[in-house]
């Protein structure tokens, strides 16, 4: 494996940064904050923001520099819309067939790593555990237009969740325990319970957002 280059160094740390929210305000995209934060010269930095700005995680504008995305409320309801649609229709689908045993092992240990980090209220690595169940499922599904819809979706995902997360602290228990009911709701072959769980789940997300 070829060594990480500063370029492709410079660029996960920042979409990290980005995602977690370390970075949260326009005053902090500058050449000398970021050095100072990454250690790192200004040559990878300015490749690194490039790439990011191509992908949508910043606005670069001509005379204007770098700034982050504004996400309307607007926007929120309309992409949770979307995931209520598309995942009340995946865990619906799911509870119709069995799922594999690498599967179901896969699902079991994500939902025990869920669980010790909701105890532990490690908002990160919950959200990163909680990321991941989301993909999984549609990627059990084996839709390949959905499974791919979901991975474009899964920056704003973690975004997302993350904020519902550090705006309700008492929701990290409850989003484990609905992670956990909707398997085992999908495991039993209850579809459309299933299906009502993962609604009601995700509309409280946006519910908390758009407040």
């Amino acid at each position: 494996m070829p060594p990480v280059t500063l370029k492709e160094k410079a660029y996960e740390q920042l979409r990290a940064y980005l995602l977690e929210g370390t970075i949260n305000s326009n005053e902090q995209l500058t050449e000398k904050y970021l050095v100072d934060l990454l250690q790192m010269s200004r040559t990878p930095i300015r490749a690194a923001l490039e790439k990011l700005a191509a992908e949508g995680m910043l606005n670069l504008a001509p005379n204007k520099g770098l700034s982050l995305p504004e996400l309307s409320l607007r926007r929120v309801g309309d992409f949770f819309d979307f995931r209520i649609a598309m995942e009340s229709h995946i865990v619906f689908k799911l509870a119709a067939r069995k799922l594999l045993p690498d599967e179901i092992a896969w699902f079991r240990g994500n939902l025990e790593l869920q669980r010790q980090t909701a105890e532990r209220h490690d908002y990160l690595a919950f959200t990163h555990a909680d990321s991941d169940f989301h993909r999984r499922l549609a990627l059990a599904y084996d839709n390949a237009e959905i499974a791919q819809m979901m991975e474009n979706l899964q920056d704003r995902l973690f975004q997302l969740a993350l904020k519902v997360l550090r705006k309700d602290n008492g929701r990290i228990q409850q989003s484990y325990r609905d992670h956990l009911d909707i398997f085992e709701l999908i495991l039993a072959g209850d579809g459309e319970e299933a299906k009502r769980r993962m609604v009601e789940h995700l509309e409280y997300g946006a519910r908390i957002l758009v407040l």
